[in-house]
């Protein structure tokens, strides 16, 4: 959140958890069709060697989601408006306050 004002709430833990996964659900899906496509073109000798090349295809291409995923939740953050907790002039704190005297209306 880099330094800015945050609310305490999880509503920032969706795009994290996004980031988070998109890398392994990148390299799975990348061994699943290296896997197949080694297999169809190379038969069953060929599909340990797709599913590997599947793997650092997946993992670069992870990568570069990732890197590109976080660039974009930071420029979106840097254009969000600054939030600044209210903090009222200093004549109105050194005010003083005088309550109405609840005795006298009772009576």
């Amino acid at each position: 959140m880099s330094g800015r004002y945050s609310d305490g709430t999880f509503a920032e833990a969706g795009r994290w958890c996004a980031v988070a996964s998109e890398l392994p659900c990148s390299v799975i899906i990348m061994v699943f069709i290296g896997h197949l496509l080694g297999q169809t073109w190379w038969g069953p000798q060929g599909a340990m060697t797709g599913a590997m090349i599947g793997a650092i295809v997946g993992l670069l291409l992870g990568l570069y989601g990732v890197y590109i995923t976080i660039q974009y939740y930071d420029k979106l953050e840097q254009d969000r408006p600054i939030m600044r907790p209210f903090q009222p002039p200093q004549e109105e704190i050194d005010e003083d306050v005088e309550f109405p005297d609840y005795e006298k209306r009772t009576e």
